[in-house]
């Protein structure tokens, strides 16, 4: 029997193996080197790893941060954009609009886009059918806290919204010189992530169209919740990725943040002062019942269109950000939740346990958990620059006065929007509904 249970065992493996195989194609060109633009850190110790597989394929990373004005200068040139170039998904439809990319279906059809990344990434890296790139972290909202406030001033972590604003009133209460939360001035991602997580949308696209409708009842409450705690005063918008908000991270003033999981990898290089008093915990729901979540962020690998090598390329994201040996790379050297690809799962208890920045606990599990619970998904505006634009300045005219009550945001929002998209000459915009 044991030998029967061996034998079996090794036609597993086998099976797997050859599966593997089957999934990353062979390379038929002829050597050559791809650039890749990317900001995330130590991406080098993937690309090694490739190019022990595909040794007729050298990828040369530069990271410049965050590129987007060099990239923006490229297309305009209609030369000087790398092989691969690493954006954020709201940002993608925009360069997909602008054909700064070049469909990898050949090399990548749907059907196996699907079986290594899931059905809603196709939302972030295809459009119209034509898939030019892969996802590579999940933005899955997670709410991370500082365990040492909710101790000193007996706070329960919440698991609804209701919870969340009477644990906020009552930090304001005892210790009104701390931030129970301090959401961003502006930041578009944030506050579309909210109306996510709840289960909406604000936008999509569908069919040749471009739908929008900012003032749909999901959309709405999310802006009336949150906008009762700042029109009180319980809570405050402040000005995100600065000093003095990073201060308010390391030194303890700020309790928790509501964002993507990838803030943890910020947390450990912006507020290292603060190790050892952060915890993360799926966020607060609207009906535990059904538990839902969103996306703040995450970013995928797309092949330009002025690459001259789009099979090294399709064959390189694809393989760069759903290989298992590529996944523990970028999970233990960049710090990544690289938890989109449906691989992850085979390295999963792999990479999980105690995280001493985080007091100990395995975060990898319960950042897990948040990204299991985003099962929707839809496609970014392709002006989200004017999108980001709009939503930073109301919130400034608010902050100043000149708007008395934030749920008014919306609607402005929203026409800014519309105009904006009839400006630029979009005549497939339907207004009031969502496919």
């Amino acid at each position: 029997m044991k030998r029967i249970l061996v034998a079996f065992l090794a036609m597993l493996l086998l099976g797997s193996a050859a599966m593997a195989a089957d999934i990353y194609p062979e390379y038929t060109g002829e050597p050559v080197t791809l650039s890749m633009w990317a900001w995330t850190s130590n991406e080098n110790y993937s690309i090694e790893e490739f190019q022990k597989v595909y040794p007729n394929i050298t990828v040369e990373w530069e990271d410049f941060g965050v590129h987007y004005d060099k990239a923006q200068t490229a297309l305009a040139a209609g030369t000087g954009l790398p092989d691969v170039i690493m954006l954020e998904y709201t940002f993608a439809p925009m360069y997909m609009d602008l054909g700064a990319f070049q469909p990898i279906n050949k090399w990548l059809d749907e059907e196996r886009f699907v079986q290594l990344f899931g059905e809603q990434a196709l939302g972030w890296c295809s459009m119209d059918g034509e898939i030019y790139g892969t996802p590579q972290d999940s933005g899955a909202m997670g709410m991370f806290y500082r365990q040492d406030i909710f101790d000193k001033y007996g706070l329960e972590v919440p698991t609804t919204w209701a919870e969340y604003a009477a644990e906020a009133r009552k930090l304001r209460q005892v210790a009104p010189e701390l931030a129970f939360a301090a959401p961003p001035v502006g930041w578009a991602l944030w506050w579309v992530g909210q109306v996510w997580e709840a289960g909406g949308k604000m936008f999509d696209y569908h069919d040749g169209k471009w739908y929008i409708d900012f003032t749909n009842p999901i959309a709405e409450e999310c802006f009336e919740f949150v906008g009762e705690l700042f029109d009180e005063g319980t809570i405050r918008p402040v000005m995100w990725w600065n000093v003095d908000w990073y201060n308010s991270l390391n030194q303890g003033t700020t309790a928790t943040v509501i964002v993507g999981c990838w803030f943890g990898e910020w947390l450990r290089y912006n507020a290292p002062d603060s190790e050892g008093t952060w915890r993360v915990a799926v966020p607060p729901q609207a009906n535990p019942d059904t538990p839902h979540n969103g996306m703040i962020g995450g970013s995928g690998f797309y092949v330009t269109d002025h690459s001259t090598n789009p099979e090294a390329a399709a064959i390189f994201v694809q393989w760069l950000n759903s290989h298992p040996e590529s996944l523990k790379c970028l999970h233990t050297h960049s710090n990544l939740p690289i938890m989109v690809s449906t691989r992850y799962e085979e390295v999963l208890d792999e990479l999980a346990g105690p995280d001493a920045f985080f007091g100990g606990q395995n975060i990898v599990q319960e950042l897990w958990k948040a990204h299991e619970l985003v099962d929707t998904t839809f496609v970014g505006l392709p002006i989200w620059s004017n999108v980001e634009s709009s939503i930073s300045l109301l919130m400034q005219d608010y902050v100043d006065g000149k708007i008395a009550k934030f749920a008014d945001i919306l609607p402005m929002w929203e026409q800014v929007v519309i105009d904006t998209m009839a400006e630029f000459g979009y005549d497939n915009v339907v207004i009031g509904q969502l496919p």
